[in-house]
């Protein structure tokens, strides 16, 4: 099944600044649980725990600049 490309952002709204705004706190937040894991009691379930916050918070702020990247795109062309 081939991929679709995802439809450009009409407009900035609410929404995908607090998507954002939690992908901006994701990654500090994993990188914390990382670090108290590693220093205090190296458990399996921390490791994952913080590793996933960071990698989610990462791929929530990759998807954010490319859904900015097709509004900026959509707004060149229309403005031709």
């Amino acid at each position: 099944m081939p991929r679709r490309p995802i439809a450009a952002p009409e407009q900035l709204t609410a929404a995908d600044i607090f998507r954002i705004g939690l992908g901006l706190l994701m990654i500090p937040l994993g990188v914390i649980i990382l670090v108290r894991t590693l220093t205090i009691a190296v458990t399996v379930t921390g490791v994952l725990v913080g590793g996933a916050f960071v990698a989610f918070g990462a791929h929530r702020l990759w998807i954010a600049w490319s859904r900015y990247r097709l509004y900026r795109q959509s707004k060149r062309e229309k403005a031709r």
